[in-house]
């Protein structure tokens, strides 16, 4: 049986801010159709690390890889374009706009014609109609694509976050916090949700916390630690413990 592939990949990674240095070389190996999480107690460089592989940081040294080819994000904008889709703990989705707005922010769908091209008129019928679709693909069910963000509940408003990255990523999803302040329900269905990502062909980095929910869902454990990924351990091999051990340099 082959190897799984490697989609993501960085070696090396450095970033510095004056005497601080967030990440101290930094690797990171991400396989083809797996959940990665990422965990570290607080400063160990996790949000540095994914805010260099979803581009919104820039490192000052090391390399990254995807699908084999070394690639240099100056913006989130360009990860976006390379396939790659974040969903933020925070500011994930727009309130004030609709459903289907938010599944289609940034990348809006006009209408054809001279409406479209010049006025750069919207083609909302079709956004809520498409968004209907692509939702229901994941098994999120929502009453209108037409009704505010703002109505709906934590875990619904996350599952539209998640939706629109999954629907538009072409190789990676990185979650930050995806469960963070969601009640006991609400996580079921996020968790749900991330599987389903998974079984489009996605591959899923989690960056999370809370360990019972990491063991539920990861396929491995990446750890950090001052700045540097220190293991790589099997949920299915190493108990919580091991993990917190590794994560507080007590192993």
């Amino acid at each position: 049986m082959d190897a799984p592939r490697t989609v993501l990949q960085a070696r090396g990674l450095v970033k510095r801010y004056g005497h601080v240095t967030a990440l101290d070389g930094a690797d990171f190996d991400l396989l083809d159709g797996e959940i990665l999480a990422v965990v570290g107690d607080n400063g160990a460089g996790k949000s540095s690390l994914i805010k260099a592989l979803s581009g919104a940081l820039v490192p000052d040294a090391g390399e990254i890889v995807l699908d084999g080819r070394p690639v240099h994000f100056r913006s989130p904008l360009d990860a976006r374009r390379a396939g790659i889709e974040t969903v933020y703990q925070e500011l994930a989705v727009s309130p004030a706009l609709s459903v289907a707005e938010n599944l289609y922010l940034g990348r809006e769908l006009r209408k054809a014609g001279p409406l479209g091209a010049v006025f750069r008129a919207l083609d909302r019928e079709r956004m809520r109609r498409e968004a209907a679709e692509r939702l229901a693909e994941l098994g999120v069910r929502l009453g209108s694509m037409a009704q505010r963000v703002e109505t709906l509940s934590g875990g619904q408003r996350q599952a539209v976050a998640v939706a629109r990255s999954a629907v538009f990523a072409r190789h990676v999803v990185i979650m930050d916090e995806p469960m963070a302040a969601l009640g006991v329900r609400e996580r079921g269905m996020v968790i749900d949700l991330i599987r389903r990502v998974r079984e489009r062909g996605l591959s899923v980095v989690l960056i999370s916390h809370d360990m019972p929910h990491v063991f539920e869902l990861a396929d491995r454990i990446h750890v950090a630690r001052l700045g540097k990924r220190v293991a790589v351990m099997d949920p299915k091999a190493a108990a919580m413990s091991d993990v917190v051990a590794v994560m507080t340099g007590a192993a």
